[in-house]
């Protein structure tokens, strides 16, 4: 695009398409936006519409340094930092509105829509769904046609003319695209890192729990994890997806407290077939290192890590789909316990639930002081008061426990968990909460099971001498369904619980299923095309044991065959004599020039040598700007139209230097 600079009256009119364009780029990342930030996009936006209207004068040079400074500022205020990704984003969208008001020349417009180019790749931070991807082609293809648009210096093409265009150009890219995407080598590791921030905003458990921290999950239907069994999975009741184990508890929060990267859990199995579980795990961005797996993992990838407390690990955060193969036996024993691993899994914050703890000692006396049968106790009580097993427990004061188990008697998981374990270390037993998933609905028309964020669970461990950890779920003993048949058969208020879940419509259902399918082989296929799943594909088609120099040579044979046919296409499209007739008035054209002393260079392109005759010739800009958008859209566009065939002969035809 040649640099023109803009006169008086054509300093508006790209404002309207621009100013579309930014919106449409940014609309997936508004929701993403700090108040401030989305306060000052309005502001500006709203002056710019006043400009349009004419009612309103461009800001000046010292509006526009106090304006840049309001950014910086705003960008301060919100978020402490103009580095990282979600500051970064927001400070590109302001600029670029800066940019939007102090236009000049075309070399302005050209880099407003590039910032929206660099704008549209930042949403794939927050998500890299089908649905963003789809965004991301319409913006692309908008912002084409705005390059087209403000390259053609007449302004003769409509704008279905410029979308339509777009579309072919980038449509024509598409193999190409795809021989990159598919035999391009994979690295094992990211190419580059992503910001601090990015994936921030994805869901899920964190690493601590305290009263509503997992009953605010239950209202997602949005999945946490698919998981693809090597043969039938085991029943309902035995699918504990174990995340994380919180051990330190301050009287209202449980949280982490794990022991040296040195420690190694103890993990006993018998290799009983019937209790052991071969499967894949895919698991969706949450940003953080800890994963999932099927209460008790025996073998894991070796690039997974796990801890003592029996947390699978990666080495960095999840922010991209992840899969990963585990081993499970659901019945083997997780042993031994370290003197301060027994003093962490004691601790009680002091001062607080007298109550509870009266109640645990004279408890645990009335079972012989035998564990197991206090256990069973605590169940039974659970069981035989008046407790129930709900989505919205009231508040819970100072002694949180005292009020729960002899007041309210009102909660959700985390509650029962929580209540549970504190009453096993009012006794004198080890224990800890577990947070994680519970269940999860086989896919009915594909071979992988859905675990989803209403699945969220917590339960406890409590450590027996003769068994070592053992799970216990106090839930149960409230709301067996909630284990048996799941969150929605739970008897929980069903305005609290996604539509996903307990919609009846047959048709609903079938579409969402149907609609999971297609994202996870999304996932599957393009989001997680990772070398291995390269290596699958290049095996389906018949290629075994390809290297990366293999690879890199198939790249490069498929990319010259491709590029030659696209050449031979564009240069063959049309008769030999038709591009000869546009070569040859374009002669003609240069050649009338030469006679008023104003020569075609060799190495000079049609728009430089436009730029330069416009300035020796001011009267006749029109006519020369004609001439060259016609002929640079014959040779090299997708517009060969006869009639402007024609157009541009008879421009060539009629033009006269003086």
């Amino acid at each position: 695009m040649g640099v023109v600079v803009l006169s008086a009256d054509r300093l508006t009119k790209p404002i309207a398409p621009l100013l579309l364009g930014i919106h449409v780029v940014a609309l997936p990342l508004y929701p993403h936006m700090p108040v401030m930030v989305l306060l000052l996009t309005a502001a500006f936006t709203v002056w710019a519409l006043l400009i349009i209207n004419g009612k309103a004068a461009r800001p000046g040079r010292w509006a526009l340094a106090v304006m840049t400074v309001l950014v910086v500022v705003v960008l301060m205020l919100s978020f402490g930092t103009i580095l990282g990704q979600l500051p970064g984003s927001a400070m590109l969208l302001l600029l670029a509105f800066l940019k939007l008001f102090e236009m000049k020349s075309t070399r302005d417009i050209a880099i407003v829509i590039f910032m929206g180019f660099f704008l549209v790749a930042s949403k794939f931070f927050y998500s890299q769904s089908l649905l963003i991807a789809a965004h991301v082609f319409v913006v692309v293809v908008y912002l084409t046609s705005l390059l087209i648009v403000f390259s053609d210096r007449l302004g003769t093409m409509r704008l279905q003319a410029r979308l339509h265009q777009s579309f072919r150009m980038i449509a024509q890219a598409v193999p190409l695209m795809l021989i990159l995407f598919v035999l391009f080598p994979r690295m094992p590791g990211p190419l580059w890192g992503l910001p601090r921030d990015a994936g921030s905003a994805t869901s899920g458990l964190s690493e601590e729990m305290s009263p509503g921290s997992i009953n605010r999950l239950i209202a997602s239907g949005e999945v946490a994890f698919r998981v693809q069994f090597d043969s039938e999975p085991p029943p309902r009741s035995d699918l504990y997806w174990r995340g994380l184990a919180l051990s330190s508890y301050d009287g209202r929060t449980w949280r982490m407290e794990n022991a040296p990267a040195f420690a190694r859990p103890l993990i006993v199995s018998e290799d009983v077939v019937e209790t052991i579980y071969s499967y894949t795990v895919m698991l969706e961005p949450h940003n953080q290192h800890w994963l999932y797996a099927l209460e008790l993992p025996i073998q894991h990838d070796r690039s997974l890590l796990a801890t003592r407390e029996m947390h699978l690990v990666a080495a960095s955060p999840v922010t991209d789909v992840l899969n990963y193969q585990l081993r499970s036996d659901i019945g083997a024993e997780n042993g031994g316990l370290f003197e301060p691993e027994r003093r962490k899994n004691l601790a009680l914050p002091e001062g607080l639930n007298q109550d509870t703890a009266e109640f645990a000692s004279k408890l645990f006396i009335e079972s012989n002081r035998d564990s197991n049968a206090y256990i069973n106790n605590v169940l039974r009580y659970f069981s035989n008061e008046a407790f129930s097993y709900t989505l919205s427990p009231p508040l819970l004061g100072e002694h949180a426990m005292d009020d729960f188990l002899f007041s309210t008697r009102r909660g959700f998981c985390e509650h029962f968990a929580s209540a549970f374990v504190y009453l096993m270390r009012s006794a004198g037993i080890p224990s800890r909460v577990v947070v994680g998933y519970q269940g999860g609905a086989m896919h009915p028309f594909d071979d992988y099971m859905i675990v989803r964020q209403s699945d969220a669970h917590a339960w406890a461990e409590v450590w027996l001498e003769d068994e070592g950890w053992v799970r216990v779920d106090p839930t149960a003993a409230v709301s067996p369904t909630r284990i048996e048949r799941g969150i929605e058969n739970a008897g929980l208020e069903h305005d609290l619980l996604p539509a996903i879940l307990i919609s009846d419509n047959v048709v609903f259902q079938r579409a969402r299923y149907m609609l999971d399918s297609f994202r996870n082989s999304w996932n599957q296929w393009i989001v997680g095309f990772n070398s291995d799943r390269q290596k699958e594909l290049l095996r389906l088609l018949g290629f075994n044991n390809v290297t990366s120099s293999n690879l890199l040579m198939g790249l490069v044979l498929l990319m010259t065959v491709a590029g030659s046919l696209v050449a031979w296409w564009v240069i063959h499209r049309e008769p030999v004599r038709r591009r000869d007739e546009i070569k040859l008035y374009y002669e003609k054209f240069c050649s009338k020039l030469e006679k008023v002393g104003i020569r075609h260079r060799s190495n000079e392109g049609a728009t430089e040598f436009l730029s330069r005759v416009m300035q020796l010739l001011p009267s006749k800009r029109r006519e020369l700007a004609m001439i060259t958008d016609d002929y640079e859209r014959l040779r090299y566009s997708c517009d060969n139209s006869e009639a402007l065939l024609k157009r541009y002969i008879r421009a060539v035809r009629r033009f006269k230097p003086k």
